[in-house]
């Protein structure tokens, strides 16, 4: 398939403070749906300004956002049934993979409404000038602009914590949907979450690939949006859990080595405790010494299992590198 050019002229009416679109190189913008036909003619068209091609993932829509989105001129892929947020990012990834002339970047912002399409030069931009591999549109880099409600920052703190304990990297909006991506980062973005995790999984593969982050102040619109087709609680636990799981999975003498190095100090610490009253008052606590034993045992066992999957772990890194080194030689000849 074909990317297609947008024969639209370029928007001229932005505001003087937005940076100019780099035009040498393409650029495509995916849009990830579900039940947006309120938002997503606006954010389409708006987009159009700024793209040569618009592409739409409908997420199984029960209303007519994939019909709107068709008649406003966008690419429209849709998905027979509701597969969650995460897989309409994939098949956005490999609709740009499967396509057979290159782009110059992948722009992903959501469809709601939320994100000003006027503010995609400032986040492509980075990408195309090969500042970055992803740049991420952030919300909070500047504070005193931000319209995010108190309790979704909140939530979204711990979130970013989680994430960039995951990721070994600092951001400041690791939530953001807003990010466009080098081509370089969408043939390394094998993301597998189908869930509201996608963007976590974005960050902590893009650490695990070595790839360059850097985050653009944007501007962001919660008034008159109707944007909110997940209970906030729900989604924030979701992605939540979701990154633990990362952690687990990626950072494995974390996960079971700083518990297990917990539970060996405090199970001796006991032991060492109830050794000290035996020999001060010859009374023998059995609990005491129960409990430090199975302490120091499940410490050591996960202190163990740790270490073990940690090293898998690297293996595994390892070889996934070396793929990459050797598909990456034959462009180098």
């Amino acid at each position: 398939m074909s990317i297609r050019k947008n024969s639209e002229p370029k928007n001229e009416a932005t505001s003087e403070s937005k940076m100019p679109l780099l035009q040498e190189s393409s650029v495509v913008v995916g849009i990830p749906a579900y039940n947006e036909e309120v938002g997503i003619g606006s954010v389409v068209l708006g987009s159009q300004s700024y793209a040569d091609e618009v592409v739409v993932v409908d997420d199984g829509s029960d209303d007519n956002t994939a019909e709107i989105a068709r008649q406003t001129g966008a690419h429209v892929i849709e998905h027979e049934e509701n597969k969650g947020k995460g897989a309409t990012v994939r098949t956005i990834l490999s609709y740009i993979r499967e396509a057979d002339n290159d782009i110059g970047a992948l722009v992903l912002l959501d469809g709601d409404g939320q994100h000003l399409p006027e503010d995609i030069p400032d986040v492509v931009n980075p990408v195309l000038k090969r500042e970055c591999e992803i740049a991420v549109g952030s919300r909070y880099l500047d504070q005193q602009k931000t319209e995010t409600p108190l309790y979704r920052r909140c939530g979204q703190k711990v979130l970013d914590i989680a994430t960039t304990g995951s990721a070994s990297t600092h951001l400041t909006d690791t939530q953001s949907g807003f990010r466009a991506l080098s081509p370089s980062a969408i043939s390394r973005m094998n993301v597998r979450t189908d869930g509201m995790g996608i963007e976590s999984e974005m960050i902590s593969t893009a650490g695990d690939h070595n790839l360059s982050i850097k985050e653009v102040p944007i501007d962001v619109r919660y008034e008159g949006v109707d944007g909110q087709t997940h209970n906030p609680l729900r989604h924030g636990l979701s992605v939540l859990v979701f990154v633990i799981q990362l952690i687990r999975d990626r950072h494995p003498l974390v996960f079971f080595g700083v518990p297990g190095l917990l539970l060996l100090v405090t199970g001796s610490l006991l032991a060492v405790h109830t050794a000290l009253l035996y020999q001060s008052t010859e009374a023998f606590y059995q609990w005491r010494a129960l409990l430090s034993g199975f302490w120091i045992l499940l410490g050591a066992l996960s202190l163990f299992t740790g270490l073990l999957l940690n090293q898998i772990s690297n293996m595994i890194k390892n070889f996934y590198y070396h793929q990459d080194d050797s598909r990456q030689e034959p462009n180098n000849l």
